[in-house]
């Protein structure tokens, strides 16, 4: 209800910026507002002919173009925010005397706005899109031993497999991980948005993931929007295993490497248990520590039991000027590599998309190859 509210507010505000003073006739404002008005009810019409908001059942084909066009609107609001914030420093240097004198933005200019808009529309959707490239992140860990140094963990997060990402952009991904040879592989939820019934050819890929020391994962807050327990059963029987508050011991020559999930807080929600660290890693030995956990905003009282935690959850705020919003509600944690306390955290800015807002721009999908080193 939130998103729809507000998108109905981004079209009001672009349709007084950009079209109410416009030197154009009744006939093409008119037409304008019946293109714009219906990109700005994508929720509704996601909701209401789709049968869901996350998952609407709807042609691929329409849901590319419809967020590509949402997103050139969103994207269009910020640059006319940002020519009428100068309009009124303007105003305002004018009045307190200063020698400013600046005309309404021509329509030249406007028309060049809604262009721009409309291509970075379409280059975000892309982008959300694609098959996205391997990033090779060092993580430091005074605890590692030598024997481990080099130890590689390909986290993949925010598949959100559905409507937009199939199997063949599954497949692809897989293929990717599969030629990093990976000591380990990790998933940090939010694989899917649909019924495990409905897409479960889909997301059959990942039994296809190989890593030396297993395939691990944890849930996200998406799962439990659709069963997570017939999701977790699912994942199960495609060879990740599973981890709600609970750990295992790797023994790699004579080192170990404990590696621990959480689940997410959503769990709470359907009647499950919440995330809870001090469960998760009791009785673990002491060896290095790495900690699924889907959200990143627990780092903090995580990194009193923990040497690394992995998350996802915010797609890196899928804008980069839209990363300090993003970060406001994930205690300042949006992308990267941060250091909480003696614990790392990486947060992903995801592999996949989210079905709500499908553009990206300066915020890249990855899949991510981390690579554990002795020493600071």
């Amino acid at each position: 209800m939130i998103l729809m509210l507000l998108s109905l507010v981004v079209f009001l505000y672009i349709a007084v910026s950009l079209l109410l003073f416009a030197p154009c006739g009744p006939y093409l404002k008119g037409f304008s507002l019946a293109v714009l008005l219906p990109v700005s009810l994508k929720y509704v019409i996601y909701e209401q002919v789709g049968g869901a908001f996350f998952a609407p059942a709807l042609p691929r084909p329409f849901l590319l173009v419809a967020e590509a066009l949402f997103g050139a609107m969103i994207l269009l609001f910020f640059l006319l925010l940002l020519k009428d914030v100068f309009l009124l420093l303007a105003w305002g240097g004018k009045r307190l005397g200063l020698p400013w004198s600046f005309p309404l933005f021509p329509a030249w200019l406007k028309a060049g706005m809604v262009v721009t808009a409309l291509l970075l529309g379409v280059w975000g959707t892309w982008q959300s899109v694609r098959v996205p490239q391997v990033r090779t992140v060092e993580l430091h860990l005074e605890k590692l031993p030598p024997g481990l140094d080099g130890f590689s963990v390909v986290q993949l997060t925010d598949l959100h497999i559905g409507p937009l990402q199939k199997k063949e952009w599954l497949q692809q991904v897989v293929r990717a991980v599969n030629g990093e040879s990976p000591d380990l592989v990790v998933l940090t939820g939010d694989y899917i948005d649909g019924t495990a019934s409905a897409l479960e050819e889909d997301i059959a890929p990942l039994a296809g993931l190989r890593a030396r020391h297993g395939v691990y994962g944890v849930t996200g807050n998406h799962e439990y929007y659709w069963n997570a327990a017939e999701w977790s059963a699912l994942l199960q029987r495609l060879h990740v295993t599973m981890l709600f508050n609970e750990h295992r011991v790797l023994h790699i020559g004579g080192d170990k490497i404990v590696i621990a999930g959480l689940p997410d807080h959503a769990a709470r929600s359907f009647g499950g248990k919440g995330p809870d660290c001090d469960a998760a890693l009791r009785g673990a030995p002491d060896a290095p520590r790495i900690l699924l956990a889907h959200q990143p905003r627990d780092a903090a009282k995580n990194s009193l039991c923990a040497d690394v935690q992995l998350s996802g959850h915010t797609h890196g705020g899928l804008i980069f000027f839209l990363q300090p919003l993003i970060a406001g509600f994930n205690q300042g944690f949006v992308e990267g590599l941060y250091a909480v306390g003696d614990m790392k955290l990486y947060v992903s800015p995801g592999t996949g998309l989210w079905s709500a807002f499908s553009c990206r721009i300066g915020v890249a999908p990855e899949i991510t190859r981390l690579v554990l080193r002795s020493g600071k």
